[in-house]
């Protein structure tokens, strides 16, 4: 392990990357990748970044200094609004900075603080630069001419049990108007996620394939032996996708019901939806969902398999006449 350095982390990714893909096509979108690496990868090259990682639409870098990085960041949206798109469209990408402390391993930069970078730039939308309160610190009296930083206040991130000072990089030329941050405390996101008193650490393999598998499918399993961290997995899959157009993600706790006819219901009584006269639970929550786009997590369902089974072909079979819903166990 290599010495402990103090650097300003910067995480960065393409809004709604998987949809533009389906919209302009496999070689559309590759050379629409093609002039967004060369965009981002060239201020890097300007201001002393160095790329850490890269994976498909996101990039992770690292400045000893985080004027440059602020400074890399304006000029990067700078050139990604000024870029003709072609049938993509405009480009939005969402940008978060941090600074703290970091360790080179051989498993590449590992640190507490790495993880509150990704946490910041997550809560983002396309367009938006989100600052740390630490970052903000460092380079508020040093600003470029007409940048400033806008306090945007206490946020509750995923598993980030203090609320974060979060603010907002604005500069001429850049877009300042988005609606409240995807945080967990933003009461216009509709969910049930509970807060996390401990740090989510790597398994980033596997948050990626699971939420490739959630872009994709209707219905997601996760399966393992009891402790191997299924239902923190899915908690944080979820936290991921909170804050995309749909109307909500919940959490359905199934440990303490013990009767299979009660599964329908308690996933009901989560989502705040009553029986209907005349109708079963299960009927009143198919007609509830029909509209919806909703993602569910069905947490321990080893003792009611069949209750769980009887509700998500139930959804499924509502999915295939058109209505969008989601539901993961």
């Amino acid at each position: 392990m290599g010495p402990t350095e103090t650097l300003t982390f910067l995480l960065t990714d393409i809004e709604g990357s998987t949809s533009l893909l389906e919209r302009i096509g496999h070689d559309a979108y590759v050379r629409v990748l093609a002039d967004h690496h060369e965009i981002v990868r060239g201020q890097f090259a300007a201001h002393g970044g160095r790329e850490i990682d890269t994976q498909g639409d996101s990039f992770f870098a690292v400045f000893t200094s985080a004027g440059a990085c602020i400074a890399a960041v304006i000029e990067m949206q700078r050139a990604l609004a000024a870029h003709d798109w072609g049938d993509a469209g405009r480009l939005r990408v969402r940008m978060g900075v941090h600074s703290g402390k970091a360790s080179e391993t051989s498993a590449g930069l590992v640190g507490f603080d790495v993880h509150r970078a990704a946490r910041v730039a997550g809560v983002a939308y396309g367009g938006q630069i989100l600052v740390s309160e630490t970052s903000a610190a460092l380079i508020r009296d040093s600003l470029p001419s007409g940048a400033l930083l806008q306090d945007l206040g206490l946020h509750r991130l995923k598993d980030l049990g203090r609320p974060q000072q979060i603010f907002q990089l604005q500069a001429t030329g850049l877009d300042g108007d988005f609606p409240r941050l995807r945080s967990l405390d933003n009461s216009d996101l509709a969910h049930n996620l509970p807060a996390h008193t401990s740090t989510f650490i790597g398994r980033q393999q596997e948050l990626l394939g699971v939420r490739a598998l959630v872009a994709r499918s209707r219905l997601v399993t996760l399966t393992g032996a009891g402790g191997s961290g299924k239902t923190r997995l899915a908690l944080q899959v979820a936290a991921g996708l909170l804050g995309g157009s749909g109307d909500g993600v919940w959490l359905v706790e199934l440990a303490p019901v013990s009767e299979e006819d009660a599964a329908a219901s308690t996933i009901s009584a989560t989502l705040g939806i009553a029986s209907r006269p005349g109708q079963s639970a299960l009927e009143s929550l198919l007609e509830v969902l029909a509209p919806q786009d909703v993602l569910i997590v069905l947490d321990n369902c080893e003792h009611l398999i069949a209750a769980c089974a009887k509700v998500a072909e139930a959804i499924l079979r509502l999915l295939r006449k058109g209505a969008p819903a989601r539901h993961q166990p």
